[in-house]
């Protein structure tokens, strides 16, 4: 089952919010966006490796 994006779970909200985040406990800009994109990386691959085992069932 897929989820709606809406204005509360969108990806770049989820971006913007994660970046925020980061960017309160190191306090760089750059490091926050590094730690940002690490994290959507992750994820990102986290659900297409849920297809792929969903596809593969």
């Amino acid at each position: 089952m897929r989820t709606v994006p809406t204005p509360e779970n969108n990806l770049g909200t989820i971006i913007t919010r994660l970046y925020e985040e980061f960017l309160e406990i190191y306090r760089d800009e750059e490091i926050a966006s590094i730690a940002t994109a690490s994290v959507i990386n992750d994820l990102l691959w986290q659900i297409e490796e849920n297809a792929r085992a969903d596809t593969d069932q």
